[in-house]
């Protein structure tokens, strides 16, 4: 006898198992995985009994954790799980007929004042790792840094929230932030494009629902990227130009900052080159659902002729509302 393949949604809220109070009216649930923003959830519930928009309801800013369990989802007896994280939520909407109960949730707390509350500092003589943990510790997070680091003279945030510091800073030397699993995750993007492929997707699969591509001129390419810097021999500021690997023309970025050194002129110029020219080819794929398929990795493309070739995964969103699906937004793998 066939086992049902079958996407079952575990839930905790406030530290207490609610999954067998959810399943039985849950209509869906949605999983945002997301690049250089928090992650969020939508759990969307069949509430004509009146419980949940009774004595059920759930108070803003409760933590509510949340995974799809897959059972027999590519073979027989095989128990699969995506591990969504913790969430903080954010909005409970009530609407009908008939009634029905929507939560939001999002991957950021709101202790701290990480979400919205503005801060202005000053660090001098610190490494970016310790600015960032210090940012994270603020907003009610861990630091999680996956990237190289760099000593800085000075650095001022600004009435500016922590984490939009953050990923201004992060940018700047070409990482990547998200918040997920109760953590500020710092990663190197050349080093996350560079890992293997998780999969082939091959057009004409059973499991692609969709999909489409983009080559825009509206991303053009930027040939050559321009930072002053101070020269410490000459005791003058000169300019560094970076020419972009594989790109025969194009305009010229000046970059409006001055690096401490020539070093440091050279990292920012191939960063921001990587960061005005990533977006240049997209894609957008829905597929049966796939946990593998999460933010940070990368897939290989095939079959799509002049789109083929290895793509980086910028946003996840994963559906189960009866079966499971995966949308997932694409950039392609830059080759610098």
């Amino acid at each position: 006898m066939t086992n049902t393949r079958r996407a079952i949604i575990d839930v905790e809220y406030a530290g207490v198992n609610i999954t067998a109070d959810v399943s039985p009216n849950l209509i869906s649930f949605t999983y945002n995985d997301n690049e250089g923003r928090s992650d969020d959830i939508q759990i969307d519930i069949d509430d004509r009994d009146g419980k949940w928009h009774g004595p059920w309801l759930p108070k803003k800013t409760d933590t509510v954790k949340a995974s799809i369990r897959l059972e027999n989802w590519r073979k027989e007896k095989e128990v699969l799980q995506l591990d969504c994280g913790t969430f903080y939520i954010d909005d409970v909407g009530f609407k009908g007929p008939p009634d029905t109960i929507s939560i939001k949730a999002l991957s950021v707390p709101f202790v701290g004042g990480g979400k919205e509350t503005a801060h202005t500092r000053a660090w001098e003589n610190v490494m970016l790792s310790v600015i960032l943990g210090d940012l994270a510790t603020s907003a009610g997070l861990k630091l999680l840094f996956d990237a190289p680091d760099y000593m800085y003279d000075r650095v001022d945030q600004v009435r500016q929230t922590d984490l939009s510091f953050a990923k201004q800073l992060a940018k700047k030397e070409g990482f990547a932030v998200k918040v997920t699993k109760e953590q500020l995750v710092v990663y190197d993007e050349k080093s996350y494009e560079s890992k293997q492929a998780v999969r082939t997707i091959r057009k004409g699969e059973a499991d692609i629902k969709s999909y489409s591509f983009n080559d825009t001129a509206a991303e053009e390419q930027y040939q050559k990227v321009e930072v002053s810097y101070f020269d410490d021999v000459q005791k003058k500021v000169l300019k560094y130009i970076y020419v972009v690997p594989g790109v025969e023309k194009g305009p010229i970025l000046k970059v409006n900052k001055r690096a401490k050194s020539l070093d440091e002129a050279m990292r920012w110029a191939k960063a921001e080159a990587r960061n005005k020219n990533k977006g240049a080819r997209k894609g957008k794929i829905t597929l049966l659902g796939d946990e593998r398929l999460v933010q940070g990795i990368t897939v290989d493309v095939e079959g799509f002729k002049a789109f083929d070739g290895k793509y980086f995964i910028e946003t996840s969103s994963h559906k189960v509302t009866g079966g499971y699906t995966t949308d997932i937004s694409l950039r392609e793998v830059l080759p610098y």
